[in-house]
């Protein structure tokens, strides 16, 4: 136990020593400027910010905006009173009080949620409903649909209503990338779905999908979602045994060979959306398992230095601390990391 202990903190410390942690995986620079003002309930310029053309901008800054505004949700609200109000402040605090609902619940499976959290997050979540829906009669954008979605997986809505809303959805517009992420997580069996209907989700988008397409991350992450399952469902309680496991998993031929495929298609765009820097380590994290190196050393060299915290990677399952281990991959593959 105490030599495991020394070893953690070695870990922690070679992270440390190159910079690298968990954190956030994106690039906004107008964002991170305006991340002081919102912190201090700053209204004004979240909507400011909120009012981009560029749907992946937007749907980056709504995520961003909503977690921050958390503290500061009755004050967002409060502008709902408006007779007229803005569609993009229902969005906002819409959103928000989504996010205050799943930090409630937290993000375990619902077995081990319990009766009171349950029920305490069903409170918190029911209110917002009303904004998103207002939000979205008035926009023709899908963002608050996206949104929706979430909506509708916590309060464990049919899924004939949710595939209704993904008509909706998809009507307005097919290629909206973070509703196609969303709609992944419903179809995959921890939710509304299953293996087969996210796989073949996945699949089906990934052939439609140009070079530099972030939804070519898609086949990625379904891996890692039916892998989780597994780790579950089996019991796994060490770094070796999901070594062992992860390793099987992708020496099958018929992963790697959709993982290549995948990843050629995205390294042959131009690779300027957002969110690059995650996908980068979805893909890395996964060529790294399955044993494809020189892959795993391209798409690496764009993932920069913070882990994402959202689980959406391997690197917790194969170290106790997974920045370290992502530290220790670059060094293997030969892709520096600047010290601090």
């Amino acid at each position: 136990m105490v030599l495991g202990k020394l070893l953690a903190l070695g870990e922690e410390r070679l992270a440390r020593k190159y910079g690298v942690t968990w954190g956030s995986t994106w690039h906004d620079p107008d964002l991170v400027a305006a991340l002081p003002l919102l912190r201090t309930g700053d209204i004004a310029t979240g909507l400011s910010l909120l009012d981009t053309p560029d749907p992946q901008l937007r749907s980056l800054r709504l995520d961003v905006l909503s977690k921050e505004a958390v503290p500061f949700l009755a004050a967002l609200e409060a502008g709902m009173d408006h007779p007229d109000p803005e569609p993009d402040l229902l969005l906002w605090a819409g959103t928000t009080r989504l996010k205050a609902a799943w930090d409630v619940r937290t993000g375990a499976w619902a077995e081990d949620v319990g009766e009171e959290r349950f029920r305490r997050f069903h409170e918190t979540l029911a209110p917002a409903a009303d904004p998103l829906l207002y939000s979205a009669r008035m926009s023709l954008t899908p963002t608050a649909l996206e949104q929706l979605q979430w909506y509708s997986l916590g309060m464990g809505l049919p899924r004939e209503e949710q595939d209704r809303l993904w008509e909706r959805i998809v009507a307005l517009d097919p290629e909206d990338r973070t509703s196609r992420e969303t709609r992944l997580q419903v179809l995959c069996a921890k939710w509304s779905g299953s293996h087969e209907e996210m796989f073949s989700f996945a699949r089906e988008t990934v052939a439609r999908s140009h070079p530099g397409d972030r939804s070519l991350a898609l086949i990625a992450q379904a891996h890692i979602e039916h892998l989780r399952v597994i780790i579950s469902e089996e019991g796994l309680r060490t770094i070796a045994q999901a070594r062992d496991l992860l390793g099987g998993y992708y020496a099958d031929p018929r992963v790697r060979a959709e993982l290549v495929d995948a990843v050629d298609r995205w390294l042959a765009g131009p690779l300027t959306y957002p969110t690059v820097m995650r996908d980068a380590h979805t893909f890395g994290s996964s060529l790294h398992v399955a044993g494809e190196h020189r892959r795993a050393a391209a798409v690496l060299s764009l993932a920069g230095t913070v882990v994402p915290d959202a689980g959406e990677e391997l690197w917790s399952h194969l170290a106790v601390h997974g920045p370290s281990y992502y530290a220790e991959t670059r060094f293997k593959l030969r892709i520096p990391l600047p010290k601090v």
